[in-house]
């Protein structure tokens, strides 16, 4: 079983349909069994339903997806809340917040958005200072448009709480048998530091807090978790901890695309697959 990995496709900001295009001619060219988008298609939540609409009925795989913090913004539409753009986006049968999901060979991919609770932030701030989401004048726009009804401490422990009892309640399905460890897990949020923006900057040694927890990693490690794939970042990183093979495989904005401007060319590159052994 082959699966092809993306997150942060970001159609809106990325120039459209092209982008759409380049995806679909790079899942064809490598042979991909089913797809996996870690969040950030959009920053209107019906774009992005039909972005994956059309990249499932046009690719003729199973595609799935976890949402990411643009995917539930309410930028587009200023009259609904993250929730309701949350469960809207659950209209899509392979959006893995609706539930685990089994592929081929016993595999079982579990996910969903994640959030954040400022530990990746540095530690001379406080969670007055995080909970402001603001360095010097630049805000980190979830505080505007991710509009939740709950503190976003609380809006991580629900998420992590989810994707804790369903690992757990598949773990005890499988028991000890081979297929035990044929898990992967999604988020869009970051689970390991190691991800983060490493770079000597202040403002980033703030702005890190709101990457993700190192909670869904150790998820992850003690559920025995194969593979854990994130986004949100915009980098393109692995790394193996006792035996789980974490990975943040993004696109990001093509302002930021480091071998083209051309969609086909950078999604080729950025583009990753792995085969489930």
């Amino acid at each position: 079983m082959r699966i092809g990995i993306l997150s942060d496709i970001h159609v809106d900001l990325n120039g459209g349909q092209p982008v759409i295009e380049a995806l679909l001619a790079t899942i064809h060219r490598r042979g991909v069994e089913t797809m996996v988008i870690a969040g950030d298609v959009s920053s209107d939540y019906r774009l992005t339903l039909e972005s994956l609409d059309q990249l499932q009925e046009r690719s003729g795989l199973p595609l799935l997806f976890v949402p990411g913090n643009h995917d539930i913004w309410n930028e587009a539409h200023p009259d609904i809340t993250a929730w309701q753009a949350y469960e809207a986006l659950e209209r899509f049968p392979g959006n893995l917040s609706r539930g685990p999901q089994e592929i081929a060979d016993g595999w079982t991919i579990i996910g969903d958005l994640g959030w954040y609770d400022y530990s990746f932030g540095g530690a001379q701030y406080s969670r007055e200072d995080f909970d402001r989401m603001q360095f010097g004048e630049r805000i980190w726009q979830d505080r505007i448009k991710a509009n939740w009804d709950r503190h976003t401490l609380e809006m991580h422990r629900t998420f992590y709480e989810k994707l804790d009892t369903q690992l757990e309640k598949i773990t005890s399905a499988k028991g000890s048998g081979s297929d035990n460890h044929k898990l992967i897990l999604v988020t869009h949020v970051l689970p390991r530091k190691e991800f983060t923006v490493q770079r000597p900057d202040p403002e980033w040694i703030y702005l890190n807090a709101f990457l993700g927890s190192p909670e869904y990693g150790e998820l992850a490690l003690a559920y025995g978790v194969r593979y854990s794939i994130c986004g949100h970042v915009h980098y393109r990183k692995q790394a193996t901890v006792k035996g789980t093979r974490f990975i943040c495989n993004c696109l990001g904005y093509s302002d930021e695309w480091r071998w083209s401007r051309d969609p086909i060319i950078e999604i080729d590159r950025a583009f990753l697959t792995v085969d489930l052994d």
